[in-house]
């Protein structure tokens, strides 16, 4: 059985809410819900930010691309490596 709550949020906040509940094709609740869900997982230890598959999977991508081209010499997976561990 589902329970309703009222939560307030600022008109902003709001907007911006709905914004990506449209472009996911999801309910404001289900947005809300799923993150929620994964706000509860990282306080219990359960789940850091580059658990996310899709993260992985954009990491090994950038990785595999990096294999295939040369470019300029930087290692700009690496950038983003450090960058992300910069900010757990």
């Amino acid at each position: 059985m589902a329970t309703k709550v009222m939560v307030s949020f600022p008109s902003e906040f709001l907007a911006e809410v709905d914004r990506i509940a449209r472009e996911e094709h999801r309910s404001r609740s289900e947005l809300l819900r799923e993150a929620m869900r994964l706000y509860m997982e990282m306080r219990r230890g359960q789940r850091r930010p580059g658990d996310d598959p899709r993260v992985r999977s954009a990491v090994a991508a950038q990785d595999a691309l990096s294999r295939l081209a040369s470019g300029t010499g930087e290692d700009s997976a690496a950038d983003i490596r450090r960058w992300r561990e910069a900010r757990l």
